[in-house]
């Protein structure tokens, strides 16, 4: 028995072929939408071209796209399968020997490459076009309608750095252009050591306030600042330079919304988070929900081909498929609640991904097998 006989091969080409037109569909009524949106939105406050609002709604397609995969893996797999089941290919099938669990097994396996796929590639690429759609709405924004940048300029920020024996926490007022900060505020402290032992207590060193403060190289450069010291006079500076392990580009993405991040980035992503004293809990949901997308897919992908599986003599068909489609609805709004719950430190993340998907598909491996093993 070769690994993938011709009947395999036939049911995934029928599989990919249902794939191909619905995300056709998908892919257009998005974009039109998405350029309508653009236009209401974007071009509701500055000048915005037919071109550049496709562009823009072209930046946002592969995030987007991942975003209805799942659904587009449900209706593929209803249509394969009932065309399937209509041209009574299924009977024949079946009457061949081959069991349910073997005629699934393409759609299971396209399932799953294409959630590893999703994952791993279109995850990081949709990513970086996610950031750079948010860089050029703003550019375009700042040069059409620069009063309505105040709306979109980070305010009151917390951060933190340092190491196992110093750290400093950082308050600014406004974040701009995601490498400088105003009406800064430094507060730095160091571990205490009793008896050579590092302790849990920290004493304070200094307070900084500056006017400005910008990111360089491995260096924070102050500038016009009044530094305070216990049982000394305040110092006024000009400029002072600090040591800090952040970049611009990391700077900036402490206030971006974790769909700019590629799956490949969010680990080192998170331990600087967190590293900076701020809340990684959503960013660690975002991490497990697509380690979790191809044991997702694949449940959607079994759940539109259970409900076409029963022979269409036998009729309630329609009945099935509108069954399964509440049921993939359902999955959907419990994945987005169980999301809520992670990224709210509600509920631990990797919990909260992995739960649904896991749910859904052992129930839809159960129901095959009660339905087809008895």
């Amino acid at each position: 028995m070769t690994l993938f006989p011709r009947i395999s091969r036939y049911i995934l080409a029928q599989c990919l072929q249902g794939l191909g037109l619905v995300l056709t569909i998908f892919v257009l009524a998005i974009l039109l939408v998405d350029v309508v949106e653009q236009m209401r939105t974007v071009g509701g406050d500055v000048e915005l071209s037919p071109i550049q609002a496709v562009q823009l709604s072209l930046m946002k397609m592969p995030m987007l796209i991942e975003q209805t995969l799942p659904f587009a893996l449900l209706i593929a797999a209803m249509i394969a399968y009932s065309r399937l089941n209509r041209r009574a290919e299924l009977a024949i099938i079946r009457a061949s020997g081959m069991s349910a669990w073997r005629f699934l097994a393409p759609l299971i396996g396209m399932a799953a490459v294409i959630g590893v796929f999703t994952t791993t590639l279109l995850n990081p690429f949709g990513a970086y076009l996610t950031s750079q759609f948010e860089q050029t709405r703003l550019s375009i924004l700042r040069d059409g309608a620069p009063a309505r940048m105040a709306e979109v300029i980070p305010r009151d920020i917390w951060l933190r750095q340092g190491d196992q024996t110093r750290q400093i926490v950082i308050y600014a007022e406004e974040v701009v252009d995601g490498s400088e900060l105003h009406g800064v505020k430094l507060l730095e402290e160091e571990r205490v050591i009793v008896n050579g032992q590092q302790t849990e207590l920290f004493q304070f060193v200094r307070r900084i306030d500056a006017e400005r403060a910008l990111i360089r190289d491995g260096f924070w450069q102050l500038e016009n600042l009044v530094e305070n010291q216990p049982g000394r006079s305040p110092v006024h500076r000009d400029f002072l330079s600090l040591p800090t392990d952040l970049d611009a580009g990391q700077l900036l993405d402490r206030f971006a919304s974790p769909s700019t991040i590629g799956f490949w980035e969010l680990p080192r992503f998170i331990h600087q988070t967190a590293s900076a004293g701020l809340d990684a809990s959503r960013y660690r949901m975002r991490y497990w929900s697509l380690l979790a997308t191809p044991i997702l897919f694949v449940a959607m992908a079994l759940i539109g081909a259970l409900v076409c599986l029963r022979l269409s003599r036998l009729g309630g068909t329609s009945r099935l498929i509108a069954t399964g489609g509440l049921a993939a609805i359902g999955l959907f709004f419990i994945t987005q609640l169980s999301s809520s719950l992670g990224s709210a430190g509600a509920a631990p993340p990797a919990i909260a991904a992995w739960s649904p998907a896991l749910f859904a598909l052992f129930t839809s491996l159960g129901v095959l097998a009660y339905r087809e093993d008895g």
